[in-house]
C-alpha cells in the first residue's frame, strides 16, 4: 500500500490514528477463525466523515436530517452521530499529519454489520487470510478504503448507541428537519484495482457482484447498494459520495434552504426524477433520492 494514502486515511479517523497499524489476534489464544463468508445484516450501518469544524458540520446535518436526540462523545475528541433511520453519519475532527500538508474533509470510512459476530474470531480469520487490519481489528482495508465491522442488531430492535463513549448530546437544532430520511440508498467507492477490491468483498462478506453498463461493480443487501468504480487518472482511492432515501420534497425550496446553510447544490443529472445532489459546507458529496 502507498504510504501517503495510508497516512491520509488515518489522519481522518481521529483516535484510531494512534492505534498500532497491525493488530494481533492474541487476546484469546487458540480462538477459531470465523467462517467465511460472514452474514451481513447491514451493508452500511454508518459512514464517518472527518471535518475541520465538527459542530458546524453536525449543525448542518441536524438541520437537514435530524435535530432531536443526536448522540455524540466528548472524549477522546468531539464527535456527533446523526441518525438516518436506519443508519447514521458519524462526524469527527480532521487531524492533520506531520508533513502531510493540507488534508481536506472527506468520508473516512463506512461500516458493515454482521451477525453473529465475534471480534477475536474475526481477527484470527484476518490473520489467516493475510488481510491488513487496524484499530484492534475492527477495521480492514479494502482497496485503500477503511471498512469497519461491528456486530449486528436483532431484527426489530432500535440501533443501540455506538461504542466509544457515545451518549445523548444537547441538540444543535430543534426545528423540523429539511427532509425526512429513510436510510441509506447507496455508498460509492473509488478504488484503484476494481477486480481485487471486489474479490475481497466477495470473499469476506459473500456479496454477489454485478456489473453495470458503465463498468461499475455494485452489490446490494436489502435496499442498500454499494458501488465500486475505478479511480480516474491521478485520483486517489476513497469513498466518493453517499445517497439517502427521503420522502418527497420541494426541490426549489430545499435548494434555497441548503444554500442558506452553506451547501452547493449541483445541476440535475440523469433520468431519475426528484434526485437532488449537493456538496455540504465541507465539500462532502451527498445525494437525496425519493423513497
Amino acid at each position: 500500500m502507498r504510504v501517503h494514502s495510508r497516512r491520509s486515511l488515518l489522519v481522518g479517523l481521529g483516535a484510531l490514528a494512534a492505534t498500532p497499524w497491525l493488530a494481533i489476534a492474541a487476546d484469546r489464544p487458540g480462538v477459531q477463525p470465523l467462517r467465511l463468508p460472514l452474514r451481513l445484516r447491514e451493508l452500511v450501518n454508518h459512514i464517518g466523515i472527518s471535518v475541520t469544524d465538527v459542530t458546524r458540520s453536525a449543525t448542518f446535518y441536524s438541520h437537514l436530517f435530524e435535530g432531536h436526540g443526536i448522540l455524540g462523545q466528548d472524549t477522546p475528541a468531539l464527535r456527533y452521530e446523526i441518525d438516518f433511520h436506519p443508519g447514521a453519519l458519524s462526524i469527527g475532527a480532521l487531524r492533520a499529519a506531520a508533513g502531510a500538508g493540507g488534508v481536506r474533509p472527506f468520508i473516512d470510512h463506512f461500516c458493515v454489520a454482521a451477525q453473529p459476530f465475534d471480534a477475536a474470531a474475526w481477527r484470527a480469520r484476518l490473520d489467516e487470510e493475510k488481510v491488513r487490519y487496524f484499530a484492534h481489528g475492527t477495521f480492514v482495508e479494502i482497496g485503500d478504503i477503511p471498512v469497519q465491522l461491528i456486530g449486528g442488531r436483532s431484527p426489530g430492535t432500535h440501533k443501540p448507541p455506538a461504542g466509544g463513549g457515545f451518549k445523548p448530546m444537547p441538540p444543535l437544532y430543534t426545528g423540523r428537519p429539511l427532509v425526512t430520511a429513510h436510510g441509506f440508498e447507496r455508498v460509492t467507492l473509488h478504488v484503484a484495482d476494481l477486480e481485487s477490491s471486489s474479490a475481497l468483498f466477495t470473499r469476506l462478506f459473500g456479496l454477489v457482484a454485478r456489473k453495470s453498463a458503465s463498468g461499475e461493480v455494485f452489490y446490494r443487501v436489502g435496499a442498500i447498494r454499494l458501488a465500486l468504480r475505478l479511480t480516474a487518472p491521478a485520483e486517489k482511492p476513497g469513498i466518493a459520495s453517499y445517497a439517502i432515501r427521503v420522502e418527497r420534497f420541494d426541490p426549489a425550496r430545499l435548494t434555497d434552504a441548503l444554500g442558506e446553510l452553506g451547501a452547493t447544490v449541483h445541476p440535475p443529472q440523469g433520468s431519475i426524477r426528484g434526485v437532488l445532489r449537493f456538496a455540504d459546507p465541507d465539500g462532502i458529496e451527498c445525494e437525496l433520492r425519493p423513497a
